[in-house]
């Protein structure tokens, strides 16, 4: 790791460059997490991945909260854990039964290495390396290990059930170097003084330059600390000991350092210098905070890649078996041209080719073999007589003469059945050409839906990661409405309308849940959702028309495409045609339509509240101010959604008290239309 550092520069940094913990990062997190989690009470353990474990803990007067376990690279508490599996694995269930209902007491680090302890009220301690291969171990009072994750055996030690636990050979500390000592390791060592430093004071390669920079050394750092003065080089003690300290008092300013957004390439617990030219960097209340943000930022950026390489898979084989079916299409219609060529030539030199056929059958009558006559004719080739200068083969094993006759536009060459008559011949040439125009048609209808399956694959890009769709939130559950599964609001005059938001559910909306004397509603823009008013059999205001009116043209592909505005309509149930006529998803209207002519995309995003806690409402901006007790008015714009979201669910905390315990960024992202946004007004 050291080397690496010294080899590569800060040139050759790139996303996500940190893999694992410091022992710099340990020590602040040792100091963090004692002071957060004196006495939290272990509820459950879940293990979230191969070599990952989410503890969930119970923080007296904070409530449940999340810490992340993953030996060899990692430990901090996450506002933003991963879901838990559906059924523990064998390893979550262990180590709950161990630790379940223990509190932690005290947390500290071993040494200056990359080890924590988690000393618990039952006088179990837990040790958690981050060091390479590092591993989990749950001991008694005795250090004897109870329970191993995962179970390690190395040269001096292992690290297994029934064995007394015993820490690697450990690192120099430089919080135990006195100013005597650390000047006489300078300048007793046989290595420069980064070097020195990094290895020898126990540093490691980055702070080793930091120390150097704050100094306004590091241009000499290839030097010995012979080649130093006294003076420096108590300077650099000096200044490693400000460094210490404020890491280990607590005097933090946790920093990311990113190259390009949210692709961050370190995180510390105090601003480095090495990194202060050439990147931005980020400060976080709390190390726990940046840690999190870094190694889940990190988590989502993996899965962005992976899902980005699947949605490339996925088109490269959308645009093979296109180019496949395009293809056999042409392969067909080529065929089938042929074969009507050969039927309409045979229809053309019909008694031509009768008189050759009949000509054949009565030499063979007379007791010529076919092979004679084959014979019998290319010797007379040259004769000029027509019917012998036709035949340009005869093909003996399937007793089939070969003909070359005049067609409408060129020659064409057809076998013919020696026992088959004209009229027959040609009928099954034309019945094979219509069975493979037949097959080239349906063909046809499987490329346009391949065509279609592509545009909308290219249209939409890469499915976007929302870090709200694979983390969870400590949020309390309802019981949702049954429209709540669609996109929906409440109109101000109570009628409640709901919409679709793909082929499929607009089907469902469509089949299922248009019902005599509804109205639907829809924008006059391709691939729209159908949007219903459901009536109840009672008179819909203009107020509601007008406002689901709106609510089709916002949550419609107008508003990705940053339109202001767009042509909405509205028919009655019995008006809508369900047959199977209609394309999936689709509808076929019969009768005159009722126009909303450049209809306005804006919404609000607001949050109701509801018996069983609140909820999130998005549609027309009358109904969800009548409605909601907050709430947000957007129209298309440049933000990303997802920060749109965000500013929108702060501004909800504000506004209603424990909102955190029902409500996610999700849920307000949800709410949204499709596509960028601008935040126009809050309430």
């Amino acid at each position: 790791m050291i080397r690496r550092w010294f080899r590569r520069g800060l040139h050759g940094l790139k996303a996500w460059s940190k893999e694992a913990m410091t022992s710099f990062d340990v020590r602040a997190t040792a100091r963090e997490l004692d002071s957060l989690l004196e006495g939290a009470l272990i509820d459950k353990v879940y293990q979230v991945g191969e070599r990952e474990l989410k503890v969930k803990l119970h923080i007296p007067g904070v409530g449940s909260h999340y810490l992340v376990l993953e030996p060899g690279t990692r430990v901090h508490l996450t506002w933003r854990p991963k879901p838990s599996p559906d059924q523990p694995t064998p390893v979550s269930q262990a180590l709950r039964s161990t630790l379940s209902g223990d509190r932690i007491e005290r947390i500290t680090q071993l040494g200056f290495d990359r080890i924590l302890r988690f000393d618990l009220r039952s006088g179990r301690r837990i040790y958690i390396e981050l060091l390479p291969k590092g591993t989990l171990a749950v001991t008694d009072e005795n250090d004897s290990i109870e329970r191993a994750f995962p179970t390690r055996r190395f040269r001096n030690r292992a690290v297994v059930p029934g064995e007394t636990y015993k820490p690697p050979e450990s690192p120099p500390d430089p919080y135990e170097l006195g100013r005597d000592t650390f000047l006489e390791l300078l300048l007793e060592s046989d290595r420069d003084i980064v070097r020195t430093l990094a290895v020898d004071v126990g540093l490691g390669g980055l702070y080793a330059e930091e120390v150097l920079l704050r100094v306004g050394l590091y241009e000499r750092r290839e030097s010995h600390a012979s080649e130093f003065e006294e003076e420096e080089l108590e300077e650099i003690y000096e200044t490693l000991r400000d460094l210490l300290e404020q890491i280990s008092e607590g005097d933090l300013r946790p920093t990311l350092y990113r190259t390009t957004e949210r692709n961050y390439v370190d995180v510390t617990p105090v601003p480095l210098e090495r990194y202060s030219e050439e990147l931005e960097m980020e400060e976080q209340d709390t190390f726990q905070r940046a840690l999190d943000e870094y190694y889940v930022t990190k988590f989502l950026a993996e899965k962005e890649r992976k899902v980005r390489e699947k949605w490339e898979c996925e088109k490269r084989r959308l645009e093979r078996t296109i180019e496949r079916q395009r293809s056999s299409i042409e392969q067909l219609c080529t065929k089938a041209e042929k074969l009507r060529e050969r039927a309409n030539a045979l229809y053309l030199n019909y008694n031509l080719v009768d008189g050759i056929l009949s000509e054949l059958r009565k030499a063979e009558r007379e007791g010529y073999s076919l092979e004679e006559i084959k014979r019998r004719i290319q010797e007379a080739k040259g004769s000029g007589i027509e019917e012998v200068e036709r035949i340009t083969d005869i093909d003996v094993e399937n007793r089939r003469v070969i003909l070359r006759l005049p067609g409408e536009n060129s020659e064409v060459t057809v076998p013919v059945p020696i026992d088959s008559d004209v009229h027959s011949t040609a009928s099954k040439l034309f019945d094979r050409a219509k069975e493979l125009e037949r097959k080239a048609e349906r063909a046809r209808e499987v490329l346009r839906e391949q065509e279609r399956e592509l545009e909308k694959l290219l249209e939409e890009g890469p499915p976007e990661v929302k870090l709200e769709e694979l983390t969870v939130e400590l949020t309390k559950r309802r019981k949702k409405d049954w429209y709540e599964r669609f996109r929906w609001f409440i109109s101000s005059d109570g009628f409640v309308v709901i919409g679709g938001s793909d082929a499929h559910t607009n089907e469902i909306i469509l089949r299922r849940y248009l019902e005599d004397h509804d109205i639907l509603v829809h924008a006059h823009v391709h691939g729209a959702p159908h949007v219903v008013i459901k009536t109840e059999g009672k008179e819909v205001p203009e107020t509601t028309l007008r406002e689901a009116a709106i609510f089709a043209a916002s949550y419609s592909r107008a508003w990705r495409w940053g339109l202001k505005a767009a042509d909405v309509y509205w028919v009655t149930a019995d008006q809508v045609d369900k047959s199977a006529e209609a394309p999936h998803g689709g509808a076929i209207i019969r009768g005159k339509r009722n126009w909303f002519r450049r209809t306005e995309l804006k919404v609000a995003i607001g949050v109701q509240e509801v018996e069983s806690g609140y909820r999130v409402m998005g549609g027309p901006v009358s109904a969800v101010k009548r409605h909601c007790l907050t709430y947000g008015v957007l129209e298309p714009g440049n933000e990303r959604k997802s920060d749109v979201a965000r500013r929108l669910f702060e501004m909800f905390k504000n506004g209603v008290e424990n909102l955190r315990r029902y409500l996610t960024v999700d849920d307000v992202m949800r709410a949204m239309p499709p596509g960028n946004a601008r935040l126009l007004e809050t309430d």
